[in-house]
């Protein structure tokens, strides 16, 4: 492992195979982070203790070049905003033309942690996380995916504005006109415009003006026609069946598609490469319920294909949505059951929704996948509960980095309870 300037021969060599190497985790990253990083096989986010992983380092820098030598850029010396990523070439047999890995699930794209975990591998004789195909030109492609890359950062803002500002207008329009119409249509605007999101990345829709303006048209289109449509259950169950099949093949045959998408996984950040990020779990959450509603007595049955979803590495891989959603659909059979259940029959669910979840991630990791799911689950209880433990501490410190991010904690909490209490008193409320 050698860590050499951007300027190095090695980069625009054909005897090498290239690819971009995105050097953290968060909004910002410093020299330090992704050096401690590469080093770790380790990504530390920049919320907590200056973005520097835990436990030892699993490989050093060396000094000269070996039988296969990784060479990678670094950032420079200070803080840096994450929007930047830096050259990594592998020079070795079996490496030429373009990197991959499969963490990231897109060619070209190197997670930093990844690096020391794939040069210990080499050297074991095992099969490396990061290898490489072929590419007629390597660093043609590069420019262009970087460009690409740069382009999804900067439409995701406008995009979340217009995912709020839709879902915002048509509510208010709803208890405003107290139409149906209206109402289903709001509630299908955070599915229409994920849908949409995709389909725009696909067929290479990807400057920012353009993003936002057909997003936010064909979103509104969309969630008013199905609004007007839908109006049986079948249809409306139809329709959200046909949303999740759609995200999560997507997700499954062309995860470059959901990646570089607007709305969803930030690869660029490098936090969430693939798959379903908390943003998009966040959305489907609503539908994924109204979905297990209108199935009835095979609420079961969707629950667990929704999260299986959720959980498979080649899919999902949302530790957050398995927990959130097997509760969800808990509460929701409980409610739907019409009576609350006594503590034995609650303790006794919980303990099913919890060998359930962790079924689905011992058959993901008996069929080849590799998340952070099954690396927290397959380390036993220690490590579940020191990952669980890790996730709230970084919540905890993202609601606190900013004000805005502190507000919008506080403005979520008030909203809920607002709602419960609006949920409570509307009945009294239209009889007066």
């Amino acid at each position: 492992m050698l860590v050499v300037p951007a300027s190095a021969a090695v980069f625009s060599s054909p005897e090498a195979a290239h690819g971009l190497v995105v050097p953290g985790e968060g909004a910002t990253v410093s020299r330090r982070s992704a050096l401690a990083s590469l080093l770790h096989g380790e990504l530390g986010n920049a919320l907590v203790n200056g973005g520097l992983p835990g436990g030892k380092a699993r490989i050093s820098l060396a000094r000269r070049t070996a039988q296969t030598t990784f060479y990678v850029v670094l950032p420079p010396p200070g803080k840096h905003h994450n929007v930047v990523r830096y050259p990594i070439a592998v020079v070795g047999p079996g490496y030429h033309g373009l990197l991959t890995s499969s963490a990231t699930h897109l060619d070209g794209l190197i997670s930093i942690a990844d690096v020391a975990p794939a040069v210990v591998a080499l050297q074991t004789g095992k099969r490396p996380r990061i290898r490489s195909r072929a590419s007629a030109d390597p660093l043609a492609y590069l420019h262009q995916f970087d460009e690409r890359l740069t382009r999804a950062h900067d439409s995701r803002t406008g995009a979340t504005f217009v995912v709020v500002g839709l879902m915002t207008l048509l509510g208010l329009l709803a208890l405003v006109s107290r139409r149906a119409v209206v109402g289903r249509a709001a509630f299908l605007a955070a599915p229409a415009c994920l849908v949409v999101a995709v389909v725009l990345s696909a067929v290479d829709v990807t400057r920012p003006w353009q993003v936002i303006v057909f997003l936010a048209l064909a979103s509104a289109v969309l969630a008013l026609f199905g609004g007007a449509v839908l109006r049986p259950r079948l249809a409306l169950a139809a329709a959200l069946s046909a949303v999740f099949a759609f995200l999560y093949a997507v997700m499954w045959a062309k995860p470059e598609w959901n990646s570089l998408a607007a709305l969803g996984p930030r690869p660029d950040g490098g936090g969430r490469f693939y798959g379903v990020n908390n943003q998009v779990s966040t959305l489907l959450l609503s539908p994924a319920l109204v979905l297990a509603a209108l199935a009835g007595p095979a609420l079961p049955a969707v629950a667990l294909l929704v999260v299986a979803g959720m959980v498979a590495s080649f899919i999902g891989a949302q530790a957050d949505g398995l927990v959130v959603y097997l509760a969800g659909f808990l509460v929701l059979a409980w409610r739907t059951a019409g009576r609350r259940p006594g503590t034995a029959r609650a303790a006794a669910a919980v303990a099913v929704a919890a060998g359930a979840a962790l079924a689905l991630v011992a058959i993901d990791a008996a069929f080849g996948g590799s998340s952070h799911i099954t690396h927290a689950v397959g380390g036993g209880p220690g490590a579940l509960a020191g990952d669980l433990a890790h996730r709230i501490h970084l919540s905890a410190a993202f609601v606190v980095s900013r004000w805005n991010e502190t507000l919008l904690f506080f403005l979520s909490v008030a909203g809920r309870r607002g709602s419960r209490c609006w949920t409570r008193c509307w009945p009294r409320s239209r009889s007066r």
